[in-house]
């Protein structure tokens, strides 16, 4: 769902010159969630290309951290320490420009507290007054990986078309090897890999019941299913191993971000929620069945991959609750069947970047 970029000019007209930062790099504070962080990498390489000689710092939560790490643009990674630390970490870096993507007040006190001379970001939550360059929030009416462009194009950068890329570090592929080795489960062929959670809240999760089945038809098929989860989600696996009837293996619990990345560029596709796990595999270019209901996949689908995206658009669609006030019928209209045509239809298609 990459757009086109635009042509940089002002109200006059006039191409608008690229902007260098001074001598001190650039800080990114980069997004908390998984699946943000991966829709992320676009920004990172358009400043990059900007400026190849510059230094590119991104300040990070743990999960996400990995993920910056492993794809390699950014020069250095830091791992948030709390607004004290962070001021602390900025102040000592010397940055000549904080550019905050989370919309939150909390992401730009530190940079404001730390007088990092450019602070760059959405006039949100009430913190305009903390930024140099306060921008109105984009319409979300397009894809999430294009939010980030107005803030780019307001320092006369070219933003990034292209959908998110990750390479898979050697050390986290031998990782993946090893649970899968462990679990008695070979990736060679049909492998696929079933991700039922969803950080967000239960709405955005396909009843765990309907991915046991569907993992229960496809061993039938002869195609080896396993299941990935993240910490918290073991209760669902178990709904989805009772429903199954099998002892189907769950993974990613002892692995990070990356490594359930390594998982899916292992899997022949990955079955998921609009999840983190679904931007990794759509990152790592593994083919993905996605399931959306309370969310729009209009703005935070696969892209960069071969993909299906199901879903059941009903009267409240797309609510965006943690509760649903009705029956659920946006994932639990979502069948069986529906789920299982979209796998075959899916695992037809050449995985980008081939696997290995």
């Amino acid at each position: 769902m990459a757009l086109g970029p635009q042509p940089l000019e002002d109200a006059t007209g006039r191409d608008l010159p690229v902007t260098m930062p001074k001598p001190g790099g650039r800080l990114v504070v980069a997004p908390n969630w998984i699946g943000d962080a991966v829709m992320s990498l676009p920004f990172l390489r358009a400043l990059e290309r900007a400026d190849p000689a510059g230094k590119i710092t991104v300040l990070a939560r743990k999960g996400p951290a990995a993920i910056y790490r492993a794809e390699g643009t950014a020069d250095e990674v830091r791992t948030a320490a709390g607004v004290l630390g962070d001021v602390s970490a900025m102040s000592r870096g010397r940055f000549s420009e904080a550019w905050l993507l989370p919309n939150s007040f909390r992401s730009a006190l530190a940079p404001f507290l730390a007088r990092v001379p450019e602070r760059i970001g959405y006039a949100t939550d009430g913190r305009a007054g903390l930024l140099t360059r306060a921008l109105p929030p984009p319409p979300r009416t397009g894809h999430q990986l294009r939010d980030y462009d107005p803030l780019l194009r307001s320092r006369g950068i070219e933003p990034d078309p292209d959908p998110p890329r990750l390479s898979v570090p050697e050390g986290a592929a031998a990782q993946a090897d090893a649970a899968l080795a462990q679990a008695g489960v070979s990736a060679d062929g049909d492998f696929v890999l079933l991700a039922p959670g969803a950080a967000f809240s239960g709405t955005k999760r396909w009843p765990p019941d309907r991915f046991g089945e569907l993992a229960r038809v496809l061993s039938e098929r002869g195609r080896r299913c396993g299941i990935v989860i993240g910490p918290g989600e073991e209760a669902i696996a178990e709904k989805v191993r009772r429903a199954s009837g099998s002892e189907l293996p769950v993974l990613g619990l002892d692995l990070d971000p990356v490594g359930v990345a390594a998982l899916a560029r292992r899997a022949k596709v990955v079955v998921a929620n609009d999840s983190g796990p679904m931007h990794l595999a759509a990152a790592v270019g593994t083919p993905v069945v996605a399931f959306f209901g309370p969310t729009d996949p209009g703005r935070t689908g696969p892209t960069g991959a071969p993909a299906e995206v199901l879903d059941r658009y009903v009267f409240c669609s797309p609510c965006y609750r943690k509760v649903c006030p009705y029956r659920h019928e946006c994932m639990t209209e979502i069948t069986v069947e529906a789920a299982l045509a979209a796998v075959e239809r899916v695992s037809g298609r050449e995985a980008v970047g081939g696997k290995g």
